[in-house]
């Protein structure tokens, strides 16, 4: 049954993609958005390579039209990171999930939410790596300063120190 709407949901983005190609001059952020969202619906469905390929358009297209430091190409390129680590291909993402941290770090500074979580996801394919003291001294600052950032209390936060126990719960 899964299958069949996930299915559909790829049906259906296949045709939003394709309306928004013959509305005429299509604008490319709806361009962008619906490369964007059929590539979840890819993923979704656990269809890794036809995901990171739509991922990838989507970068590169988000790239040529933004910039490649622009927030919006950061996130597609956060979603093609996240869809390599799902796939298992654990050092394409760690090396891809590196270079966002940076990019986000230089463009968005410190203690910018997304800043936060791509050093979260860094840390996180770190232990999958079996990186557990890395993963542990990234997971550390995330939490301190998803404190000062966000609050002790906030959900992000608590994801953050339940990371950092598991993590330091762990060594190489």
């Amino acid at each position: 049954m899964v299958d069949v709407y996930l299915d559909e949901r790829i049906r259906r983005r296949r045709a939003d993609l394709e309306a928004v190609r013959i509305s005429g001059e299509p604008d490319m952020r709806d361009l962008l958005a619906a490369q964007h969202l059929l590539a979840h619906a890819y993923r979704a469905a656990r269809r890794f390579d036809e995901a990171i390929q739509w991922f990838e358009t989507t970068v590169e297209s988000s790239a040529e039209y933004h910039g490649s430091g622009h927030p919006e190409t950061l996130r597609f390129a956060s979603s093609l990171a996240n869809c390599h680590y799902a796939a298992g291909n654990t050092e394409t993402a760690l090396s891809m999930f590196r270079a966002l941290f940076e990019a986000r770090l230089r463009v968005l500074g410190t203690d910018h939410p997304d800043t936060l979580r791509s050093r979260g996801s860094l840390a996180n394919a770190l232990h999958s790596a079996g990186r557990y003291r890395e993963a542990e001294d990234l997971h550390r600052r995330n939490v301190g300063d998803r404190e000062h950032t966000l609050g002790p209390e906030h959900p992000s936060t608590e994801a953050s120190r339940r990371n950092l126990e598991r993590a330091a719960a762990r060594k190489d």
